[in-house]
């Protein structure tokens, strides 16, 4: 109670004395701003406190976001960000962007953006489309979920964190391991849990992911489809040829089902170096986006910050939408309170 307390209490006196306006201002002038979300559902919780908790939004929920954000900011389209911002606005510019390709944008938010007649950028893991798969990070996140219920940590996974001091909740862990160890070392912890935990199928359900016959309808109603790779590692885990081709052929993927050019690249957990900075530029895309405020001074728009939002990011005390709150989210307040855990070897602009 006491940290929604302080920071509902903050961004109404941030908002009150004007400091959010000059914050806003002192960001990222060149850019708009640019709002990430994951998972939208219909009824939270729907799978059963397995799935990733700061990654979904409810439909109500995206709708007091998206009516809040119309009545501030011009919502563009990921197509038109490079003519957009050369032009002078009666509003600030905003964009809007899914990740990881869940069937959900689909199902829930893409009706509601149609309705109102607003873009985004859909941004996808090419390897799951057309699957019954959901992504790595989910399925390890379930699994830890469920050896946290039945206490039975694997070693394997409690040596990968060894004595480092992180929360022992499946969240932290997740992060942590994500973070750190290779896709294939992820793979193997997650081969092991699998092999002693069990949890199902049903909690899947709300997390499968976008068809190619989906991406092609709401690409035709206006919406950007982007990559965010083949498989979702945390490039900076992996070795320079796999950087490279999880860019490379993830975007020529999309181009050969969807028959438009992709030029929209998606770092999966926001994590960036400059060796993964200059694949991605290799691969041929033109713009690229993090979260977390830190630019690559050689490539400014392939490390474009976002502000990633979810079902209780804008909440006050009592579990309602906070105009003041989202005021702060907006105006990049809580972002500069926060500081970025990512090594990023360049200097940030």
């Amino acid at each position: 109670m006491l940290r929604p307390l302080l920071k509902n209490a903050a961004a109404c006196a941030l908002s009150w004395t004007g400091i959010d306006a000059l914050a806003r201002g002192r960001m990222h002038v060149d850019l708009p701003l640019v709002i990430a979300y994951h998972r939208v559902v219909d009824r939270l919780n729907a799978s059963d406190g397995l799935a990733l908790p700061a990654m979904e939004i409810s439909t109500k929920m995206l709708e007091q976001h998206l009516d809040w954000l119309s009545r501030r900011f011009r919502i563009v389209s990921l197509d038109d960000l490079a003519t957009e911002v050369k032009k002078p606005h009666a509003k600030p510019l905003a964009l809007l962007t899914f990740d990881d390709g869940y069937r959900g944008v689909y199902d829930y938010a893409f009706p509601l953006l149609r309705r109102k007649g607003l873009p985004a950028g859909i941004f996808v893991i090419t390897s799951l489309i057309g699957s019954s798969q959901v992504p790595m990070h989910d399925r390890l996140h379930a699994l830890l979920a469920g050896a946290a219920r039945q206490r039975s940590m694997p070693h394997t996974v409690t040596a990968a964190i060894g004595d480092r001091n992180i929360d022992p909740d499946p969240f932290s862990v997740t992060r942590f391991l994500l973070q750190r160890l290779p896709q294939a070392h992820v793979q193997r912890l997650i081969d092991e849990l699998e092999g002693s935990i069990d949890i199902g199928e049903t909690w899947q359900e709300t997390i499968r992911p976008l068809s190619w016959e989906m991406l092609k309808e709401m690409r035709t109603a206006g919406m950007t489809i982007g990559s965010h790779t083949q498989s979702h590692p945390f490039l900076t885990n992996e070795s320079e040829e796999r950087i490279f081709e999880e860019a490379r052929s993830s975007r020529r993927e999309l181009e050969r089902n969807l028959g438009v050019e992709v030029r929209c690249f998606a770092y999966p957990g926001g994590a960036f170096d400059s060796r993964v900075v200059e694949a991605v530029a290799a691969a041929g895309y033109d713009y690229a986006f993090t979260i977390c405020r830190h630019r690559a001074a050689q490539h400014p728009m392939l490390t474009i910050p976002r502000t990633g939002l979810w079902e209780r990011s804008c909440l006050d005390v009592f579990d309602r939408f906070s105009q003041a709150i989202m005021n702060g989210q907006a105006c990049g307040i809580f972002s500069l309170m926060s500081q970025c855990n990512q090594s990023h070897l360049f200097e940030p602009r």
